[in-house]
């Protein structure tokens, strides 16, 4: 190969090197995911129901969340597929050199070399490249929506722990004095025994009920740590025990939906770009069976079959066009399009089930949330009244009318009220959860 030629390679090989290969980025090794996915932009997730700590928690978990991380790196995958479907579009440059060596016999030899440079592109004449990046480009859309599910989704899952946190907190609080109260009737029934006013039956029913107020203490305790694990789990950070703290504030809001509430569910955005994508990829189908119209520019020793059609043994340089059509198939192209058909008949009935099952899920939402609302307040209702029979049971023992047991019972009756208030307060907020769910965060 003559110095003159090689440098001429060189030359093109570097000029063509910054826009063909990978830049240093890309040549380094994988770096942790864990560490470098983190979605962008305020989350989806509105409800934190005015609750600092939780808050917080709706934060991290946003962040630290491997759910969401899996999401984005499918929309990274999602985003390559459009630079990919792009790049057929543009122009194709391929540099090398052609050498070869050979003789009559093992002394005799000889050897010759030739750099070789060729250009090539596509007209795209029905638009099948055009239509390939638009499925892409709607793929990718779907895939941002996938994210923004994903997020939802922690987030809901993070105010259901951080709820049943708070809730086994309390229960602890109450527990615990259920487990006093248990331990005060004991030996109120046990002296009882001993003067001959209680039996037996009673000394084992008074035992019986402590030992199920310790094994229900003994089970929030467990609930806390379960709770405390799972928003470890959720925010991808090691677990750290939550100062007790309030129940979250619950108080029922009568819902009113939008006619368009479900447009911004980003389970129904993501049906209906994979729509359009399916769409796209239909009208690629059809295209791809029309005639192809391609051009290309060689420098260097060309394709054989350029030398013949131009008659000529060698040629330094050659510019080359092709129409190419397949008349028979064997109905390969007939049978493609009607795949796409089928995809794209999915994916527009995908997107119907999308939409009614979202206005099914927020009708449901709205009814459970006015349920709840309406248990809550009967709950509240019923504690007020244990209240206040605690104060009149209080009355009846300065008057020397009730005794010490009474003043148990009618304080079990307030904790068993209290316990009611609770179950109320979360389903009410499971309720408002769902609903958030339902509407897209909102």
């Amino acid at each position: 190969m003559r110095p003159a030629a090689c440098c001429a390679l060189a030359l093109a090989a570097t000029m063509l090197s910054a826009c063909a290969n990978l830049d240093p980025a890309d040549r380094a090794p994988r770096t942790d995911p864990v560490a470098r996915l983190a979605p962008s932009g305020p989350s989806p997730w509105k409800v934190d129901f005015a609750d600092p700590a939780l808050a917080a928690l709706l934060h991290k978990a946003d962040a630290g969340a491997l759910d969401v991380k899996i999401a984005i790196a499918r929309l990274e995958r999602a985003q390559a597929d459009v630079e990919t479907a792009g790049s057929a579009r543009t122009l194709q440059v391929e540099v090398g050199a052609e050498a070869a060596a050979g003789g009559t016999s093992l002394r005799d030899a000889r050897s010759a070399g030739t750099p070789t440079f060729e250009a090539g592109y596509e007209i795209d004449l029905w638009g099948r490249l055009k239509r390939a990046q638009a499925a892409a480009s709607h793929d990718q859309a779907a895939a941002a929506a996938d994210v923004a599910a994903a997020r939802l989704l922690v987030a809901a899952d993070t105010v259901r722990a951080y709820a049943a946190l708070r809730a086994a907190q309390d229960d602890g609080v109450t527990s615990d004095r259920r487990v006093r109260l248990a331990g005060r009737a004991l030996d109120l029934t046990q002296r009882r025994v001993a003067e001959g006013v209680a039996g037996a039956d009673a000394l084992s029913a008074a035992r019986l009920a402590l030992t199920r107020a310790t094994a229900a203490y003994r089970a929030t305790q467990e609930d806390v740590t379960l709770q405390t694990a799972r928003l470890a789990d959720l925010t991808g950070q090691p677990a750290a025990p939550l100062p007790a703290g309030a129940p979250l504030a619950m108080r029922y809001d009568p819902a009113s939906t939008r006619s368009d509430a479900v447009a911004a569910r980003p389970d129904v955005q993501a049906a209906l770009s994979r729509l359009h994508a399916a769409d796209a990829r239909r009208a690629e189908a059809v295209a791809a069976s029309l005639p192809r119209f391609q051009i290309a520019a060689l420098l260097g020793a060309p394709d054989a079959e350029i030398a013949t059609l131009l008659d000529a043994r060698a040629l330094a340089w050659a510019l080359a066009a092709s129409l190419t059509h397949q008349l028979a198939d064997g109905g390969a192209a007939r049978a493609k399009v009607r795949g796409a058909s089928a995809d794209a008949d999915i994916a527009d009935l995908s997107y119907r089930k999308a939409v009614l099952q979202a206005w099914s899920e927020v009708r449901t939402a709205v009814v459970d949330q006015a349920r709840a609302g309406r248990d809550l307040a009967a709950a509240q209702a019923g504690l007020d009244q244990a209240r206040h029979a605690l104060a009149v049971n209080a009355a009846r023992r300065r008057e020397g009318v009730a005794d010490g047991l009474d003043d148990v019972a009618v304080q079990l009756a307030q904790e068993t009220a209290a316990d009611q208030l609770r179950i109320a307060r979360l389903a009410l907020t499971e309720a408002r959860v769902r609903l958030a769910l339902a509407t897209g965060g909102q």
